[in-house]
């Protein structure tokens, strides 16, 4: 089983709620989410297949930020997945999500890990 870990230091996805305001703010939230992902996902190599695979989210927050809902990032990150060719399609037939795990840090950070599922 294949396993890439795309790090993103200094970094969180945008949540839901941000992006269920204006539809111009929106767009330009997640062009950034996705840009961000599809760099940061050629640096780890993530080859583009068709095969389904785990999603797994592990957010660092700093000290005093709090936390939102853990579903909350899936939307702009699968949508990024996808257009950075590290997922097939983010539907329930292509990508499994596993619970996203929040940790604490000096330093905000996204870590996604990506486990082919045979």
């Amino acid at each position: 089983m294949n396993q890439y870990v795309i790090e993103i230091p200094d970094w969180l996805p945008t949540p839901l709620n941000k992006l269920m305001g204006n539809w111009r703010q929106s767009a330009k939230l997640k062009k950034q989410d996705r840009e961000m992902i599809w760099a940061y996902s050629r640096l780890a190599k993530v080859p583009y297949e068709r095969i389904k695979r785990s999603v797994e989210l592990i957010i660092t927050l700093e000290p005093a930020q709090r936390a939102v809902d853990p579903d909350s990032y899936q939307k702009s990150v699968g949508d990024a997945l996808v257009n950075s060719y590290a997922l097939w399609n983010d539907s329930h037939l292509w990508v499994e999500w596993l619970p996203i795990k929040f940790e604490r840090g000096a330093r905000r950070n996204t870590r996604i890990l990506l486990r082919d599922i045979a």
